[in-house]
C-alpha cells in the first residue's frame, strides 16, 4: 500500500493539498483539501464501496498536511527561497510479507528534488542532500507521527484492502508502443522518442535500439514510470540526435523493444529511416522525364493541326526524332523549284 502526497503553495487552479492511495500500483482512494473527504477510486467495481476508515484517514491526512507545510517552510528557509510557486511531495507506504514482516517507507521531495528519506532502523529522517545533515528542525519535525500514527494505519488499511480484493482477477493490460521523431521544445534539436503507454501492472522493461544495438542509458532522458488517469501507466525514453548525425544526414534504424507481463512475447516497434536526399532527387528526375515524354508528343500534335494537316493519328505522333525528321522533309519540299 502506498500514498502520494502533494502540497502546492501559491497555486490557485489546483487543490493546495492532495493525496492518492494505491494498492499494488492501482489507485484506490483520493483526498484533497478542497472537498476534505476520502473518495473511492475503485472504478472496476459496479458500485464502489465507500472508503474504509474515512475519519481516521482524514485525520491522518490533516496531520500530514500540517507536517508537510512545516517542512515546506523549513526547506524554503534553508534554501533561501521566498515567494513564488513551491511544492513539497511525499511518497509513503507499507508492505506486508507472507511471514508477517512489516516494512514501511517514506521519501520527501522539495520542488522536484529528493530531500529526505525515512530510516526505519533508526526511526528518523535521513537527508538526501548533504547540506541538510545539520538541519535538526527539518530532520525531526514529525518523527512521532510517522512511528505512532502512519505506520499502524497503513498496515490496517493494507490488510483491509487485501481482504476485499482477494477475489479480483489479476489485471494485465498490454502496452501501446510507438517510436517517433520530433523537434524538442526545449533545445530546438531533433530527438527520437520511444513511448509505451496504457499498461498494467507497473513493471515494464523498455529498451531503445539503434541499428539493433541498445542505446546506453546515459544518453537517454526520461525513463520514469508515470501514472495515467485510468489506473494504467506510461513510460518514455528519448534520445537527442547529435548535430553530426543531423548535418551528415546519417540514417539509423531506431527500434523500441518492450517486455511486459501483458504481452505474450517481447514486442519490437521500429521507426523506419527517412529517405535519403539522393533518392528524392532521383525520384524527381524520373517524374520529370515522364512528364516530358507525355507532353512533347501532345505539343507536336497541336502543331500538326495548326499547319492544316487534319486530325492527329496515332502514327503521326511517335517520337520526337521522327517528328523532327518529318518537319525537315517538309521544309525541303517547300523550298524546291
Amino acid at each position: 500500500m502506498s500514498w502520494s502526497f502533494t502540497l502546492t503553495q501559491e497555486a490557485q487552479w489546483i487543490p493546495k493539498f492532495a493525496v492518492v492511495g494505491y494498492l499494488d500500483g492501482l489507485p484506490m482512494e483520493y483526498y484533497d483539501s478542497t472537498h476534505e473527504r476520502v473518495v473511492s477510486r475503485r472504478h472496476w467495481r459496479p458500485d464502489p464501496a465507500p472508503a474504509e476508515n474515512e475519519e481516521e484517514k482524514k485525520g491522518a491526512a490533516e496531520h500530514t498536511y500540517i507536517s508537510m507545510f512545516e517542512k515546506l517552510q523549513l526547506a524554503k528557509k534553508h534554501f533561501n527561497h521566498s515567494g513564488g510557486l513551491h511544492t513539497y511531495q511525499r511518497q509513503a507506504g507499507c508492505e506486508l510479507s507472507d511471514d508477517g514482516t512489516q516494512l514501511f517507507h517514506a521519501r520527501d521531495a522539495y520542488d522536484g528534488q529528493d530531500l529526505l528519506q525515512y530510516n526505519m532502523d533508526h526511526l528518523r529522517w535521513d537527508p538526501l542532500v548533504p547540506e541538510l545533515k545539520n538541519d535538526e528542525a527539518l530532520m525531526h519535525s514529525d518523527d512521532i507521527e510517522q512511528n505512532n500514527t502512519y505506520q499502524p494505519l497503513c498496515i490496517q488499511v493494507l490488510k483491509s484492502y487485501l481482504e476485499q480484493e482477494k477475489d479480483r482477477p489479476v489485471m494485465r493490460v498490454k502496452p501501446r508502443v510507438q517510436v517517433f521523431q520530433k523537434t524538442s521544445a526545449l533545445s530546438g534539436g531533433t530527438e527520437v522518442t520511444c513511448l509505451a503507454t496504457g499498461f498494467y501492472p507497473r513493471a515494464l522493461e523498455l529498451t531503445l535500439l539503434r541499428d539493433r544495438r541498445p542505446v546506453p542509458e546515459q544518453e537517454l532522458t526520461g525513463g520514469e514510470v508515470l501514472p495515467n488517469g485510468d489506473g494504467t501507466y506510461q513510460l518514455r525514453k528519448s534520445l537527442a540526435l547529435s548535430k553530426e548525425e543531423e548535418e551528415r544526414r546519417e540514417r539509423h534504424r531506431y527500434t523500441c523493444r518492450v517486455q511486459h507481463s501483458g504481452l505474450d512475447n517481447m514486442l519490437e516497434v521500429a521507426r523506419e529511416p527517412e529517405p535519403d536526399l539522393d533518392t528524392g532527387l532521383i525520384a524527381g528526375v524520373v517524374i520529370g522525364v515522364l512528364i516530358v515524354a507525355l507532353v512533347l508528343p501532345v505539343a507536336a500534335c497541336v502543331l500538326w493541326r495548326k499547319k492544316g494537316r487534319g486530325a492527329c493519328r496515332r502514327s503521326d505522333v511517335k517520337y520526337t526524332e521522327a517528328q523532327g525528321k518529318e518537319q525537315s522533309e517538309t521544309s525541303s519540299n517547300s523550298s524546291g523549284p
